[in-house]
């Protein structure tokens, strides 16, 4: 018989600011509730102290922690892959948007002003690559408020 666990708990991690995130950050949740444009910088992948191995991943959700009205996060939101790294993945859309899929470059994901409470991305990486799911309410017709870009947006 194998172990039993009981009593789990997600790790949650609640954001209003800027944030780089750490080796042991993996697993967690991050709950972000921006009070101003934030940056939230993922750790380099690699196998030295402090930077992110094979299996580390976490997920980011955009909260204003009230009940969701689409497109009202008022605040962006950047998650930095770091600059020349492999981003593989792609966020569908629950709306009358296509979503959008990681192309070369990509270095970002962008949560826009337009953004709503519920957004969220998965992230993980392999040791080598970034992948990426993720899941929006697109207020914006036609545009998208959740974006793989080449940069942060302002």
């Amino acid at each position: 018989m194998g172990r039993v666990f009981f009593n789990t708990r997600l790790n949650i991690h609640k954001l209003t600011a800027n944030y780089t995130c750490l080796e042991t950050d993996s697993g967690k949740l991050f709950l972000v509730n921006p009070a101003a444009t934030t940056a939230i910088t993922l750790p380099t992948i690699g196998t030295d102290t402090g930077e992110a191995y094979e299996g580390w991943n976490c997920t980011i959700m955009i909260t204003e922690d009230t009940a969701a009205t689409a497109g009202s996060m008022d605040q962006i939101v950047n998650v930095d892959f770091g600059s020349g790294s492999l981003v593989i993945g792609q966020i569908g859309a629950s709306s009358n948007v296509a979503g959008d899929l990681a192309v070369s470059g990509d270095d970002f994901v962008n949560f826009t002003a337009a953004a709503t409470p519920g957004d969220y991305i998965e992230v993980f990486t392999d040791g080598t690559n970034w992948y990426v799911q993720g899941m929006a309410t697109d207020s914006t017709a036609g545009t998208g408020d959740v974006l793989f870009n080449t940069a942060a947006a302002s």
